[in-house]
């Protein structure tokens, strides 16, 4: 049974937990949680990151990210590239890391269809919307 929360921070976390707890899931097969697989998928749209770029694009912890940054390079998954500077690192993904994720698709696609299910499509949209919208305000 869930308890309603009146506090829309209290809220959101308690579906983010609900909903990441679907998507982890979904993607056990592929071995990636769905921060990790967000994080693939962040990568490869993203010309050689730094860890403050993908921390700001994601909106995550800086600590947190580097922890999960440096589990995924020990994986294979990512690398980290040298900066501009010797003191920066970048990361890419790497052939490993190309191939989890699109083992990892169509198991994320499946959890999308099922909250769309749940929400209808319009419904689960207008989730997302609202919730990168109310992200991108905070961000200021």
């Amino acid at each position: 049974m869930r308890v309603k929360i009146a506090c829309y921070c209290g809220s959101l976390r308690q579906a983010t937990r609900a909903i990441s707890r679907k998507y982890d899931a979904a993607l056990r097969d592929a071995q990636l949680t769905v921060t990790q697989f967000t994080l693939l998928t962040a990568l490869s749209g993203m010309q050689r990151p730094r860890v403050n770029d993908l921390a700001a694009a994601l909106a995550m912890d800086q600590t947190t990210l580097s922890r999960t940054l440096q589990t995924m390079e020990r994986e294979g998954l990512i690398a980290a590239a040298a900066g501009g500077d010797g003191r920066e690192s970048r990361w890419v993904l790497t052939p490993q890391g190309a191939r989890r994720r699109k083992r990892a698709l169509p198991r994320w696609e499946a959890a999308q269809r099922d909250i769309e299910k749940l929400l209808g499509k319009a419904g689960a949209r207008e989730l997302s919307a609202a919730a990168f919208e109310l992200a991108t305000r905070l961000a200021g």
